[in-house]
């Protein structure tokens, strides 16, 4: 079973950088969506954690679906498997 941690943790392997620190309750650190943002380039500027994943699932040429964000500025699981597949398809 997949975890928010061990997406995290994938995303950061195919960035070749080292996984930040998981927040409380498994929220998903903003430093990887910046990380991936930087990385990768994109020029996203946005100021919560569900527009910069939104931005880099768009990105990547697929869809936001609102089940990927839920209220108090967090990414649900789903999203981040969705910006774990977006970082796949510009990083193999």
């Amino acid at each position: 079973m997949n975890t928010k941690a061990d997406i995290v943790w994938d995303i950061a392997g195919r960035l070749g950088i080292e996984a930040p620190k998981m927040s409380t309750g498994s929220t998903e650190p903003r430093e990887i969506f910046d990380s991936i943002n930087e990385i990768l380039a994109l020029g996203i500027d946005a100021s919560t954690k569900p527009e910069i994943a939104r931005q880099i699932v768009e990105s990547a040429g697929m869809s936001w679906n609102a089940d990927y964000e839920s209220r108090g500025g967090t990414v649900t699981k789903s999203g981040l498997m969705a910006v774990r597949d977006a970082v796949a398809h510009f990083v193999g």
